[in-house]
C-alpha cells in the first residue's frame, strides 16, 4: 500500500520535473491514443534505444515536421 508520505514525495517529484522541463523550454502534452499507437511507440523506443515514450513521440513529431511543410502547417 502506498503511504501518504510516498504520495506526497511523488507529487513533489513530479512538480520538480515539470518545473525543470518548463525552464528548458519544454511543454507538457497529455493525450489519449489507441493501444496500437502506444505499442508502435514502444517498438520505436526499443529499436532506437530511447529512454521512454516521451522521447519516442518527440522523435516521431520531429521527423514528421522535418519531412517538409504540409498543407495547413506553418513552414
Amino acid at each position: 500500500m502506498t503511504s501518504a508520505r510516498d504520495l506526497a514525495y511523488q507529487a513533489e517529484y513530479q512538480k520538480r520535473r515539470r518545473a525543470i522541463a518548463r525552464a528548458a523550454g519544454d511543454h507538457q502534452l497529455n493525450l489519449t491514443v489507441p493501444h496500437e499507437l502506444v505499442a508502435r511507440l514502444d517498438h520505436l523506443k526499443l529499436d532506437r534505444g530511447l529512454a521512454n515514450r516521451n522521447d519516442a513521440l518527440a522523435t516521431v513529431l520531429r521527423e514528421y515536421f522535418a519531412s517538409g511543410p504540409s498543407k495547413g502547417n506553418p513552414p
